[in-house]
């Protein structure tokens, strides 16, 4: 696996008012957020450079003898690799020259085509379901997948890049794989309160990148800082002011739609500028009522009795000739076929081969947990550990499109993924800095057919296949002019994906050359 990375790198110049190169500057940069810091002497002709560098906000300082102090903050994204030449002004060192634009600092260094959404578009941007992989599509490039895509079903959102498949996409999360193997999906989606930002790399992306060829998406969640910080939240949604289903039966109560999606975050720390935590929950309940019309037999078609029925009168197959009055005889029906056929449901109203309606409550339980903890063992080395869990029970009371479309034939559809991830950043001299991750994802699931373990072959006379319960269950039938009946037959279905990664960046600056390998 190469070895993705959510850090960034500073490289410049530092010169003179003439343009040459300034040797033996002392550069120190700080994180505000931690009070991090991370020191170097700049080269021969001037050369700088600071790389495994954690996305945030920094304050630079540089001091050299007979020219004044410069300061200066800047912002780092994740994963960009900036260039910031700086000009010293002949003068005291106790004098100071603040700089309060950084539009020198430019990714002038990699050919990368990146998009980075920061987190004022992650918070500010309205999204439905709050799913921030929506604002993929502010890359450019990136479009929706095609309606009822593998990765766009049950509530999901999947994109496309570059022409690219929905399933060439990549996802990392702080830098370690993040992925569902069954459909290349992510594994875990943080709650946007937990994003501190996101990359999409769409194009000519670098060696430490890989395994699909559309896009990288590298998600970096939130750590904790000095100052305590968090939020609660909760978006209520229900069905009072929404306007009545046309086809739900009048006569019935209206079809519920109860949404809840609510939460928190906290981060801060547990010693001061040295133990850093960030945690995150949110809950997801949704209670929507999905209304279905199909056709069912009615009370005399079920006993083979079609002289009312506007369907073409059944024909005795010995003849070719309809039967007389269109009443199938007694000695011509099958018992299997009476059984089955009992399984319908009544109409329920009286429109032409739309006479049932149903509106049963899809169930969405989903719960989302983040936990990170940074450790600074010196200025000069950190150890961070995270561990994501989420998990999901979905209910659905019909199954995909030609499948049945009456109630009592949905399917059930659990979901865990898990990511754990421990690493390092060491910063062995100015040079020559190393991260090293480890990290671990499971991922469960499944799709099982309603009433699970249910024999009911053996009440309508056809055997069961299977001595497994998990197999039990009406098979898929179908009859002509009428819903379907049973379970979806690629069901039931369930597996579980373990991934291990490794992965080491080490990178090297001499002069002005920079060797990244890992």
């Amino acid at each position: 696996m190469p070895a993705q990375t959510d850090r960034g790198l500073l490289r410049g110049r530092i010169t003179n008012e003439s343009g040459d190169g300034l040797s033996n500057a002392r550069i120190q940069l700080t994180r505000e957020e931690m009070g991090q810091q991370r020191s170097s002497i700049s080269g021969i002709d001037g050369e700088y450079v600071l790389s495994q560098l954690s996305p945030g906000d920094y304050q630079l300082e540089i001091q050299l003898t007979d020219y004044k102090k410069h300061l200066q903050k800047i912002h780092l994204r994740i994963n960009h690799e900036f260039r910031l030449d700086i000009s010293l002004q002949l003068g005291p060192p106790h004098e100071e020259i603040t700089v309060t634009s950084s539009n020198g600092l430019l990714g002038k260094n990699s050919a990368t085509l990146s998009t980075v959404i920061d987190n004022r578009f992650i918070d500010e941007f309205p999204l439905d379901g709050r799913n921030f992989l929506e604002l993929s599509l502010l890359t450019p490039g990136a479009v929706p997948a095609a309606p009822g895509s593998p990765g766009s079903v049950r509530g999901d959102f999947a994109f496309s890049v570059n022409g690219g498949r929905e399933s060439s996409n990549n996802f990392l999360l702080d830098g370690a794989y993040n992925s569902d193997p069954k459909l290349n999906g992510p594994a875990i989606k943080p709650p946007v309160d937990a994003i501190r930002e996101f990359e999409i790399l769409s194009n000519n992306y670098d060696a430490s990148f890989g395994r699909n060829g559309a896009s990288q998406v590298n998600v970096l969640l939130k750590t904790g800082s000095n100052s305590l910080h968090g939020t609660v939240y909760e978006f209520h949604r229900n069905g009072a002011l929404d306007a009545r289903n046309f086809f739900a039966p009048s006569q019935e109560a209206d079809p519920p739609y109860q949404r809840n999606q609510f939460g928190f975050s906290l981060g801060g720390s547990i010693v001061e500028d040295q133990t850093f935590f960030f945690a995150d929950y949110e809950g997801y309940r949704l209670r929507e009522g999905i209304t279905r019309v199909t056709n069912v037999p009615t009370t005399q078609e079920r006993s083979g009795d079609f002289s009312q029925s506007l369907f073409p009168k059944p024909v005795d197959p010995s003849t070719q000739q309809s039967f007389p009055e269109g009443k199938i005889p007694t000695a011509y029906l099958s018992a299997v076929g009476l059984a089955v056929a009992n399984l319908y449901p009544l109409p329920n109203r009286s429109t032409p081969f739309q006479n049932f309606v149903s509106s049963p409550s899809l169930k969405d339980r989903n719960d989302q947990l983040d936990f990170r903890l940074d450790h600074l063992l010196t200025q000069n080395s950190e150890l961070f550990f995270r561990f994501s869990i989420s998990d999901r029970d979905l209910f659905e009371p019909f199954s995909g499109s030609n499948f049945s479309l009456l109630p009592g034939f949905g399917n059930n559809v659990p979901r865990r993924a898990q990511n754990i991830m421990l690493g390092s950043s060491i910063v062995a001299t100015p040079t020559l800095t190393n991260q090293a991750r480890l990290s671990f994802t499971r991922v469960a699931g499944g799709t099982f057919q309603e009433n699970m373990g249910d024999s009911i072959n053996p009440s309508v006379g056809l055997p069961e296949l299977s001595d497994n319960p998990r197999d039990h269950g009406l098979p898929f039938t179908t009859i002509s002019g009428f819903s379907p009946l049973g379970a979806e037959y690629n069901n039931p279905q369930q597996s579980a994906t373990n991934v291990f990664h490794v992965s080491d960046n080490t990178s090297y600056s001499h002069g002005g050359h920079l060797i990244k390998f890992g």
